[in-house]
């Protein structure tokens, strides 16, 4: 798949890695519905990172899938979409490290907005390990 100024430029998208991996976020992959949220918070298990409390359930689908929730008194509209972006980004990344589906949702905390996107994705990556950890067990 190529979008149409893509090819001007030398360039092509493409919809998975060399080695197979998925490369997008579609629908799919995304927590949309409020009853679905509240499920993993009512029976899903929960660890705390630094800048993120990540929730998880096993899954009910093929693929693993994410909700965030960054609520305003973590900052303007701005903000908020930044940090939703980078974890969407994260969790595209490192999904494969829970074995089996998970529903994921993240809660954001103050001041995770003033942190690099590096430190983001290692506190991330750890809680999401430790997760898949607990959802096996």
């Amino acid at each position: 798949m190529s979008l149409p100024g893509a090819a001007r430029r030398g360039a092509s998208v493409s919809r998975s890695d060399d080695d197979g991996t998925d490369r997008t976020f579609s629908r799919a992959s995304r927590l949309r519905a409020r009853k679905l949220y509240l499920e993993v918070y009512e029976h899903g298990h929960r660890v705390h990172g630094a800048y993120f409390v990540l929730f998880g359930l096993r899954g009910r689908t093929p693929r693993s899938r994410l909700g965030i929730t960054a609520t305003k008194k973590f900052g303007h509209a701005v903000a908020r979409n930044r940090i939703k972006r980078v974890l969407r980004e994260a969790f595209r990344k490192n999904r494969g490290l829970a074995a089996s589906p998970i529903d994921l949702v993240v809660n954001v905390k103050m001041g995770a907005g003033e942190q690099s996107y590096d430190r983001l994705e290692a506190d991330f990556t750890s809680r999401l390990g430790e997760l898949a950890r607990r959802l096996r067990a």
